[in-house]
């Protein structure tokens, strides 16, 4: 089985590719040389899934015997769509359009990278979000997700769509509480806003563990559903602060600025009973050992720097509180 992910350089895509050459799945990756195939990249050297035609995208899972797309293109983040507005639209939407269409005329079967934020959290603040919630995204990096999501189903005739939980670690997390709160502390910054409530529930779960729940449903078939994954080991946002502190032995103290009102998902907890019921999957790394992990990569990192949307915001006197 051949799988080809869109985003390689992403978040997901560079962790993914990593699992799958620890469980040994082949897939087609930056080896392949895209110049014979498309016309347009993004600023990372990725073929853009909205800039190149169908046809292209056609052509390229043809020549390169594609079994499966493991469709993770997406801009991703309420701060990078914000700073990104039209570029998000067309690649959350317009190029997972492209994807499916493509891929539907050669019958390959496309695996979603979804998102929990298109739930209407606000119903479930003392509740677990299931499959079946409600939706009701209350941001626009929602909105495209959700828009996305029914491309999916609508134009695919075999497709799965699986949503991750607040996933950190691993290569290239630039989003997560605990990434940026690590790398503020060893860096000497201060003040980093953090959209987020201090005594809101959160559930973070190491991206590993998320990649290896992708790959699992693949491999056991689970096609023509939608799956939600989570650690389901949720801790008040405050003291998932004190346990960074406790393994790191950093002091974060002066390190984060919250704004408790940007919180729109409030308490956010999921059950991934359901997948994880069918599956057997289960998360194998724990809070505690994730942020040792995150703590040992950000320290032997170059060039990483997951305030980068942050400051960009500043640089462009963007107000991103506006847009949560």
């Amino acid at each position: 089985m051949r799988i080809f992910v869109t985003g390689e350089k992403g978040f997901i895509g560079k962790n993914l590719i990593n699992r799958m050459s620890i469980r040994h799945c082949p897939v087609d990756d930056n080896l392949v040389d895209y110049d014979d195939h498309f016309i347009n990249f993004t600023d990372k050297g990725e073929p853009c899934v909205h800039g190149n035609s169908i046809q292209a995208w056609k052509s390229f899972f043809e020549i390169e015997n594609v079994d499966v797309v493991i469709h993770n293109a997406a801009v991703v983040g309420t701060d990078v769509v914000a700073l990104n507005a039209q570029e998000s639209t067309l690649t959350n939407v317009q190029g997972t359009y492209n994807i499916c269409r493509a891929a539907r005329k050669l019958g390959i079967p496309v695996c979603y990278m979804g998102t929990t934020v298109i739930y209407e959290t606000g119903k479930y603040q003392s509740a677990r979000i299931e499959e079946r919630s409600d939706r009701g995204p209350h941001t626009l990096y929602g909105c495209q997700k959700l828009c996305a999501e029914d491309i999916v189903k609508s134009q695919l005739d075999k497709w799965m769509i699986v949503r991750p939980l607040f996933a950190y670690g691993g290569l290239g997390d630039m989003n997560s509480l605990i990434a940026k709160s690590i790398y503020g502390a060893i860096n000497g910054k201060s003040q980093i806003d953090m959209f987020l409530d201090p005594a809101k529930i959160k559930d973070y779960m190491h991206v590993n563990d998320y990649c290896d729940a992708v790959l699992t449903a693949i491999e056991k078939d689970l096609w023509y559903q939608d799956w939600n994954v989570a650690a389901e080991t949720p801790l008040m946002t405050g003291e998932i602060v004190d346990l960074i502190q406790e393994v790191t032995n950093l002091n974060l103290t002066d390190v984060v600025k919250w704004h408790p009102k940007t919180d729109y998902l409030g308490n956010h907890m999921l059950t991934s009973w359901k997948f994880r019921n069918v599956s057997g999957w289960s998360p194998k790394i724990d809070l505690a050992t994730g942020i040792r992990m995150s703590f040992d990569s950000i320290m032997k990192s170059e060039g990483y720097n997951p305030l980068k949307y942050l400051e960009e915001a500043k640089e462009r006197n963007i107000d991103l509180t506006e847009f949560y």
